[in-house]
């Protein structure tokens, strides 16, 4: 497995309801487990609406990797600190739990309120390490990283079943260029990010 990458290019955090290379958006404040956290395993009756295409996922070297670690806002023995903007600190698991290859789509949605959706389509055996990960270490974040930008840290409160696994990222456009750019189509983002 991977570790996440912290070297020359530091992580862009963010979290629900602002841009996503500011922390102020994407994932609910550290300890509280509301807000974005229901992106992670969102009930049927609040499922987001599809605005883009279902890309499919395949080889393709223009595409960016795309990986999902459990995260915490508590300290963790051999875990990575990533510090969040404008305070705070989150714990990242250094292997991932699923990455690209445990995927078999991607699509952008919005949610009712109209911000940005990663709904990522999960291969069975991408939904079987998620689910174990998930059933094994309850109560944690769910870290969305695309290329180098960590998009979403979502909190879960029970084991992920469900082969479509959405996290709240912002804005529509957002969710488009993430979509597109893992699934190789029209290459990388735009040097800003997302």
């Amino acid at each position: 497995m991977r570790k996440p990458c912290l070297g020359t290019k530091p992580w862009k955090m963010a979290l629900a309801g602002a841009a996503l290379v500011a922390l102020a958006g994407c994932q609910t404040p550290p300890g509280s487990r509301g807000g974005a956290g229901a992106a992670a395993a969102s009930a049927p009756a609040a499922s987001p609406q599809p605005t883009g295409p279902q890309h499919a996922i395949a080889d393709n070297r223009q595409a960016l990797d795309l990986r999902v670690f459990l995260a915490d806002t508590r300290s963790r023995p051999g875990w990575t600190p990533v510090p969040l903007k404008p305070s705070g600190m989150l714990y990242v698991r250094p292997d991932a739990v699923i990455g690209r290859g445990d995927l078999i789509g991607i699509q952008s949605a919005t949610d009712q309120k109209g911000d940005g959706v990663l709904v990522l389509i999960l291969g069975d055996e991408g939904l079987r390490k998620l689910r174990e990960a998930t059933a094994a270490n309850p109560g944690l974040r769910l870290a969305l990283v695309v290329g180098h930008t960590m998009l979403a840290a979502p909190g879960y409160a029970a084991p992920i079943t469900q082969q479509q696994l959405a996290f709240g990222v912002g804005s529509a456009r957002n969710a488009e260029l993430a979509a597109r750019s893992v699934a190789g189509v029209d290459a990388a983002p735009p040097a800003g990010g997302f």
